[in-house]
C-alpha cells in the first residue's frame, strides 16, 4: 500500500467514475484500474463495486475512503508546509455551488489583486465542494447553511476537519423565465409554486436533503429537470413555466430573460465559505475574502437603510 494508490481511492470515490478519476489524475484508466485491483487484493476485500455507470464504494470500501482520505489531507499538508516551491506559481482555487455571483466577485477581484496567478472557479456539488477544500484543491468554498442542511452539512464538515464562516443572511429567491405568469408578482410563498416543474443542480446524493441546492421541498413538483450549470438552467426557465431557486445575490448583467422574485420562508439562510481548520489561510484569499465580503456588503439591509437615509 502506498500514498498513490490512497490518492487513487480518493479520486475514484470523489469523481463516481475510473474513466473521470484517470482523466483528473493524468494516468491512464488501466493502469489506475491495475493499482486499485492490486491495492484490493492485498486488503482482502473489494473496494469498489463496479457497474456500468460507474464505481459505488463497499461497505469496507467507505470505512477504508474515510480513513485514506484523512491520510492523503495529512500528507498534503505535510508536503505543503515544506515545500520549496514558489508559492506565488501556484495556482489559487476556490470551489463554490452554482452562483450568479461568481462572475463580478471573481473579476473585481482579479482587478485587486493584480499578480500574476492562475485563477481556478471550480463550481461543483456540495459533496465534491466539501472534498476539494479539505483534500487542499481549493483553499475556500462557498455554500450556504439553513435550517434544512445545518445538522447533516455540519457533521460532514466535522469529520473532514473543515470550518465555516457566516457571510451575509439571505431570503430564498424564485428564479423564473420574463414570460412566466408569475414573474409581475412583488413576492411568492411556496403555494404559488405548487405542481409547477422544478429546475434543480444534480447532487451525487439526492436522498440527502442537506446536499441539495434547492432551497425548498420539490416533491410536488409536476416534473424535475437536474443538470449541471448555470446556462442550462436559465435556458429551461425561458422556455418552460419551471422555477429555479437562489440566493437573488445578482448584478443587472447576470439576469438576461431571467425574473428574480423573494420567496416567504423561515429557512434562515447563511452564505457561508469553508475552509480548512488546520490551515491559515494565504493573503491572495484573504484578499478574495475582502472583495468578496465588500460585495455581499451591497446587499445587507442595514446597508441599504443607510444610503437611504443619506439620500
Amino acid at each position: 500500500m502506498n500514498i498513490q494508490q490512497l490518492r487513487y481511492v480518493v479520486a475514484i470515490a470523489n469523481s463516481g467514475t475510473f474513466r473521470e478519476a484517470a482523466s483528473k489524475l493524468f494516468v491512464s484508466q488501466p493502469s489506475l484500474s491495475v493499482a486499485v485491483r492490486d491495492l484490493e487484493g492485498e486488503l482482502g476485500f473489494q473496494i469498489f463495486t463496479r457497474t456500468t455507470t460507474g464505481a459505488v464504494l463497499t461497505s469496507q470500501g467507505l470505512a477504508f475512503y474515510e480513513k485514506a482520505l484523512e491520510v492523503v489531507k495529512s500528507f498534503d499538508s505535510f508536503e505543503r508546509q515544506f515545500s520549496q516551491s514558489n508559492a506565488e506559481n501556484e495556482e489559487f482555487s476556490i470551489a463554490s455551488q452554482h452562483y450568479d455571483f461568481l462572475p463580478p466577485l471573481i473579476t473585481a477581484f482579479s482587478k485587486v489583486y493584480s499578480k500574476d496567478r492562475n485563477f481556478r472557479i471550480f463550481e461543483s456539488t456540495t459533496i465534491r465542494i466539501l472534498d476539494e477544500v479539505a483534500q487542499g484543491d481549493s483553499e475556500i468554498g462557498i455554500i450556504y447553511l439553513n435550517n434544512q442542511n445545518r445538522k447533516g452539512l455540519l457533521q460532514r464538515m466535522e469529520k473532514l476537519g473543515l470550518e465555516y464562516v457566516e457571510l451575509i443572511p439571505f431570503q430564498t429567491h424564485i428564479y423564473l423565465g420574463k414570460q412566466h405568469n408569475l414573474a409581475s408578482k412583488a413576492q411568492l410563498k411556496m403555494t404559488d409554486l405548487l405542481g409547477l416543474p422544478t429546475v434543480r443542480f444534480t447532487q451525487e446524493k439526492e436522498d440527502y436533503l442537506y446536499y441539495s441546492e434547492n432551497f425548498v421541498d420539490t416533491t410536488e413538483s409536476s416534473r424535475i429537470f437536474n443538470v449541471t450549470d448555470r446556462a442550462t438552467l436559465n435556458g429551461i426557465l425561458e422556455r418552460t413555466d419551471a422555477y429555479a431557486t437562489g440566493s437573488g445575490f445578482l448584478d443587472s448583467r447576470s439576469v438576461n430573460g431571467i425574473t428574480v422574485i423573494p420567496l416567504e420562508d423561515d429557512l434562515d439562510n447563511k452564505m457561508v465559505y469553508i475552509k480548512r481548520r488546520d490551515k491559515n489561510l494565504s493573503s491572495c484569499a484573504l484578499q478574495f475574502i475582502g472583495v468578496m465580503t465588500d460585495y455581499f456588503a451591497k446587499f445587507s439591509p442595514k446597508r441599504a437603510d443607510k444610503l437611504i437615509d443619506e439620500d
